[in-house]
């Protein structure tokens, strides 16, 4: 019935959608937007944005790199390309050249 995985905790990110009502995310490092509409989160795996509706913040817990989102759940998307993390690095290098 259930599924258990074995998880590298500090790279990964896991992801629980049920009924496409309730998100729970693990690997969170920061909430960079957050509106009722749209949500975008720097993972460890990236940028992820969430698009939905009347989309609320049950739990967050930066600590422990976890959020729980309420609302109608619409879409899922992984970014490509710079976190807010990976940008300091890259002001950094263009400051040091």
């Amino acid at each position: 019935m259930g599924r258990v995985f074995a998880v590298d905790e500090k790279n990964s990110d896991k992801i629980i959608l049920t009924d496409r009502e309730i998100l729970d995310v693990n690997g969170v490092i920061n909430v960079e937007k957050f509106t009722d509409d749209e949500i975008i989160l720097e993972t460890n795996q990236g940028q992820l944005q969430i698009k939905g509706e009347k989309m609320y913040m049950k739990q967050l817990s930066l600590d422990a790199g976890l959020i729980v989102v309420e609302g109608n759940i619409k879409a899922l998307m992984y970014h490509e390309g710079s976190t807010s993390k990976q940008k300091g690095k890259n002001l950094l290098g263009r400051l040091l050249r």
